[in-house]
């Protein structure tokens, strides 16, 4: 593995780890902590149609394509590569998906 791959990665990564949280952050995520409401399913129950995730999921997932251009068409299989992809995937599916499964209300 060279520099120019660590680099890049760690660049890749804190990107798309900005990029995810502020496509993913609720409008009103600020209220977190103010009078009745203690977390995210409080929110999501208080606020009416403030739920961004699907147009946040498909903003961010282009941040993917560098993945997808190194493993197909350069054909570069680098653990380093292969473990940025999954925390930024992990770092993804947590913003988007897993976060709000705790919310049954």
């Amino acid at each position: 593995m060279s520099y120019k791959i660590f680099t890049l990665g760690i660049i890749w990564l804190c990107l798309s780890i900005i990029v995810t949280v502020i496509f993913s952050t609720q409008d009103k995520e600020w209220w977190i902590g103010e009078e009745n409401i203690k977390n995210i399913c409080d929110l999501m129950a208080y606020v009416e149609n403030d739920d961004i995730r699907d147009f946040g999921m498909l903003s961010t997932f282009p941040i993917f394509l560098p993945a997808l251009y190194a493993f197909l068409i350069k054909k570069a299989h680098h653990g380093f590569l292969y473990l940025i992809t999954i925390l930024i995937a992990g770092i993804w599916l947590w913003r988007f998906v897993f976060r709000y499964q705790f919310c049954l209300g």
